[in-house]
């Protein structure tokens, strides 16, 4: 069974936040849908604090990791 997490990166909207392969915790404001870049800004970031604000920023989709609150999108809405 291979490693890679089954997070559609295409699907995830808006507010949606996510765990990056650094460790730090993002909230995407746009999503290209192009399965490359998302559009974010940073909530957290253990080894960069600096990058933390509302300063957008392009996150390549292959160092995301999965959701960072541990539950599907959409679930409880």
């Amino acid at each position: 069974m291979s490693g890679h997490n089954a997070l559609n990166l295409i699907d995830i909207k808006p507010g949606a936040r996510l765990r990056t392969n650094e460790g730090a915790i993002v909230e995407l404001i746009e999503n290209p849908q192009d399965g490359v870049w998302l559009i974010c800004r940073y909530v957290e970031h253990p080894s960069e604090p600096e990058l933390v604000g509302d300063d957008e920023q392009t996150v390549f989709a292959q160092d995301i990791v999965g959701l960072a609150d541990g539950h599907q999108q959409g679930e409880g809405s």
